[in-house]
């Protein structure tokens, strides 16, 4: 499955910094608002340190990760969704995203222009609000189409009418849609609107080197602010994970061990994220390749067998699974098999973290 998340912010809050950060690419940064106007987007590959334990037993051809789209989108500011600034121009973008991630500036740096004091409580809320008059704006247009349905009596239409003018009245009054309750046939006449603020949300402390805990007030006012609206949060320093994934590993290794940080920042940020969605992750393995695989929890061994090929979900058969610990503990497959730990999975089996399957498919 495909999995794409945009980094939004207000103007140089760091959201290029991440994006070099999250992608070891080096798109241009400056220190002026505005002076990104274009999107940038690469696929990351999901560091997993299970490819390499697989392959220490599995001969293989070629080792394929996980991957994420990432989306870097220019900074937006109040009024972005009637025009200002760079405008609405980029809102597309966002809505096109699974996850956000929300970059919010922790960090002085007078050289980095600008206005007024640093104050993350009320940058997360002005872009939160120009989020929400974004689709304000789409649910008012759908609520006008469906209306004209609904007064001739089509039923569909006069139940959508009646989530979209919901809708309509929380996000007037700047309600992110995502911290209440929907039920799920609401959901889905929401859905295709492709509402910005039904999307999760990551909220990224982007924090100075001095504070590398995340432990200063401005970070506690983005975790305050993240538990308030049913989102998560992260802290990390975007200038200094610039600085260690442009570094070679052994420098990188000693630069971490003098500063006290056990991994990179880009890791935790994917793990926050796959936490976010729900998601996790299953293995292929065999002669030709050893790969990862992104479902969803709690998705059964068709839906997984579905994402390798479209084709495998109605011809799933069975699967026969066995977990990384168990190939570590005996070293191959025939050995997991003869001490009766390989599962032979039917379609109902809920696929578990870390399984590594094989599937039978009817052609």
């Amino acid at each position: 499955m495909g999995l794409t998340c945009g980094i939004v912010g207000l103007p140089n809050s760091g959201k290029t910094t991440l994006f070099n950060a999250f992608t070891a690419s080096r798109a241009d940064r400056a220190i002026y608002p505005f002076s990104t106007t274009e999107a940038s987007e690469a696929k990351v590959a999901v560091p997993d340190a299970r490819l390499e334990t697989i392959h220490r037993f599995i001969e293989t051809e070629r080792i394929v990760p996980a991957a994420v789209d990432v989306v870097d989108i220019p900074g937006l500011v109040p009024g972005a969704s009637t025009g200002k600034g760079l405008g609405n121009k980029f809102l597309g973008h966002i809505k096109e995203c699974d996850a956000i991630l929300h970059v919010v500036r922790c960090f002085k740096r007078p050289e980095v222009v600008r206005e007024g004091p640093v104050d993350p409580a009320n940058d997360m809320q002005e872009l939160d609000l120009e989020l929400a008059l974004a689709d304000l704006d789409t649910v008012t247009r759908a609520l006008e189409r469906v209306s004209k349905k609904a007064r001739s009596g089509d039923k569909q239409a006069q139940a959508e009418q009646a989530v979209f003018a919901r809708a309509k009245e929380l996000l007037a009054e700047g309600t992110q849609l995502r911290t209440l309750p929907w039920k799920k046939p609401e959901l889905e006449a929401l859905r295709p609107l492709f509402l910005i603020t039904l999307k999760p949300v990551l909220y990224v402390a982007n924090i100075d080197q001095d504070d590398l805990a995340g432990g200063s007030a401005w970070a506690a006012q983005v975790r305050a602010h993240a538990e308030a609206t049913g989102a998560e949060w992260i802290e990390l320093c975007g200038d200094l994970e610039c600085e260690l994934v442009n570094m070679e590993p052994a420098d990188r290794a000693e630069f971490q061990r003098e500063l006290g940080i056990p991994e990179l920042g880009m890791p935790r940020l994917i793990r926050a994220t796959y936490h976010l969605l729900g998601l996790q992750t299953f293995f292929t393995a065999g002669p030709k390749e050893i790969r990862a695989w992104t479902i969803h929890k709690g998705d059964t061994g068709p839906v997984a067998a579905g994402v390798i090929h479209t084709d495998f979900e109605k011809g799933y058969v069975r699967a026969e699974v066995y977990s990384v610990e168990d190939l570590v503990a005996y070293h191959s497959e025939a050995a997991i098999k003869a001490a009766g730990k390989l599962r032979v999975e039917g379609r109902d089996y809920v696929m578990r973290e870390g399984d590594v399957a094989h599937f039978l498919v009817s052609r």
